[in-house]
């Protein structure tokens, strides 16, 4: 039976977001700060003890910050101690500068160090960072220094801290976000802890993933603490918040062939692409097309490209479209060929490899203009509608999947400033009224409702020539079997980022070429996305 709680998507917030979580559970249904902050410590010392293996015996540093981060510090340090470990408890602050809960929590580790005997738990107020040298060396340490709320560069002292921790050679452990990176974006704010594991409370951050989070944060853990999922999926609908595609719901969207299916009914993917100086392109879209199971993929193509695809693609149809002189595409000639196809055609993919001919330009545009079907528009396709964002407010109407990167969406969008990329990706999805797949580590997709999504899967290994030509297959593949255009884009990332971190795990991430992916595609459909 399927799991309902993988098979709904992660929520991804902003700080702001968070906070308005955090202000629900506490204000509207009376679960006190005191209770989120305590479930939060103890779920981080939970991951701090796997990390040390045994506690008992063990040193661990933990660098508190004077709010709600640094209060779960103090919970992790209590709990730790309790276990046996030898805790130094290290703070900027006097207690009375604290949030109240933290305070409450440091005033309980002011009496378990006077207590204790064997002196396992050490306080220290820093007041000169040269008493960081004074510090034993560590087993471990924990950054609880600042949490979510940074917006700008770090001062002093903390910016000294974090200089310091970065130099220590034992594992570090970041609690909700690394310090100095913003929690928005994933930029670094001139200085940020690199932690080897990051545990975060109650719901993934966007710069965790995003910039240079992926880099920093280490593995992730997160922590539930009590704030109900409903409060959840509410602020998630805030600007700047995403979701997470898990593979449960991806094997719960993906389609399944009915057992009376044909080749037809499987669906019949159309797509447009190639030229002269690009022949692989039109390939490895329609493999990509036919392996993610449509039932039926026809590939137009210039006509002096045919008999060189022909020798490629034993298993996918091919017309060929007239060409003018000059050696783009004749338009009128090119839709006598294509009016049948596009009548019968499930789904369309224009651009891969088509080159930027003026003639083929202006048939890209009227045939965008004309046709009503799903359509994905990639590489060449985007090419030309630069400079012609009227035509795709007025013909997307929800139907279209858009896949630049970032350098082609500069150029439908202009010179846009993509440092909080899922506001962007979510502002033009929705003013163009189509599907956004905007291509990058990890790739953002925004619905024309708003709704985004970063992608869970992938890795360098996809940095290589092709990898959008599959990925633009593997979408009006899909599209074909009858997923909108909104699914059909998330399925299509996730699957693919999962051939590649298939990929990775056998071979260097660097040896991967762009067919690999569909090599390992049918494997991966079994292994992970197989009801």
């Amino acid at each position: 039976m399927e799991n309902i709680t993988t098979a709904q998507p992660e929520p991804v917030l902003t700080a702001r977001a968070m906070r308005e979580a955090d202000r629900q559970t506490i204000e509207a249904l009376g679960l006190p700060g005191r209770v989120l902050m305590e479930t939060a410590g103890r779920g981080a010392a939970e991951v701090a003890v796997r990390m040390l293996g045994t506690v008992a015996g063990r040193t661990v540093v933990c660098l508190c910050g004077r709010g709600n981060n640094g209060g779960d510090g103090f919970v992790l340090a209590r709990v730790l101690h309790a276990q046996g470990g030898h805790v130094h408890v290290v703070t900027l602050a006097d207690v009375s500068a604290m949030s109240d809960d933290a305070a409450a929590n440091y005033r309980l580790l002011e009496q378990l160090a006077e207590a204790d005997p064997a002196k396992r738990l050490r306080l220290h107020r820093l007041t000169d960072l040269a008493e960081l040298d004074r510090l034993p060396p560590a087993d471990l340490y924990v950054d609880a220094l600042l949490g979510t709320g940074l917006s700008s560069p770090l001062r002093s002292p903390i910016r000294e801290l974090v200089l310091w921790l970065n130099e220590r050679t034992a594992p570090v452990l970041a609690i909700d976000i690394p310090t100095g990176l913003d929690s928005d974006t994933g930029q670094v704010q001139g200085a940020a802890v690199a932690a080897t594991r990051t545990v975060t409370m109650g719901a993934l951050k966007v710069g965790l993933l995003l910039g240079e989070g992926p880099r920093l944060c280490g593995a992730i853990d997160v922590i539930e603490i009590g704030i109900p999922r409903y409060v959840l999926e509410q602020v998630a609908r805030q600007p700047g918040c995403a979701w997470r595609a898990t593979d449960a719901l991806v094997r719960r969207w993906l389609p399944r062939r009915a057992h009376d299916a044909h080749k037809y009914s499987a669906g019949l993917a159309l797509i447009v692409a190639g030229s002269r100086e690009f022949t692989g392109a039109p390939v490895m879209a329609a493999m990509a097309a036919a392996r993610i199971g449509a039932g039926y993929v026809l590939c137009a193509c210039p006509s002096d490209v045919r008999p060189i695809l022909a020798t490629k693609l034993t298993e996918v149809a091919l017309v060929g479209l007239p060409e003018t002189e000059r050696g783009g595409i004749k338009q009128e000639e090119a839709f006598d060929v294509l009016n049948d196809w596009l009548n019968r055609a499930r789904a369309l993919l224009v651009g891969p490899g088509l080159g930027r001919h003026p003639d083929t330009q202006r048939f890209i545009r009227v045939l965008l203009e004309r046709t009503t079907l799903p359509t994905i528009i990639d590489a060449d396709g985007l090419n030309a509608l630069a400079g012609c964002s009227e035509l795709i407010r007025q013909h997307a109407q929800g139907r279209w999947i858009l896949t630049p990167h970032t350098g082609e969406f500069r150029r439908l969008a202009g010179d846009v400033d993509l440092t909080r990329r899922i506001e962007i990706v979510q502002q033009y999805a929705q003013a163009w009224n189509c599907v956004l797949l905007l291509k990058g580590m990890p790739s953002v997709v925004g619905w024309p409702d708003g709704t985004a999504w970063i992608n869970a899967t992938g890795n360098p290994a996809l940095a290589t020539a092709g990898t959008g030509d599959v990925l633009a297959g593997l979408c009006v593949g899909l599209m074909a079997q009858g997923l909108s255009p909104t699914q059909a884009a998330v399925c299509a990332l996730h699957v693919g980022g999962a051939a590649a971190d298939r990929y990775a795990s056998h071979y260097g991430t660097a040896s991967m070429m762009a067919l690999d992916l569909l090599a390992h595609l049918p494997v991966i459909l079994r292994e992970r996305f197989d009801r």
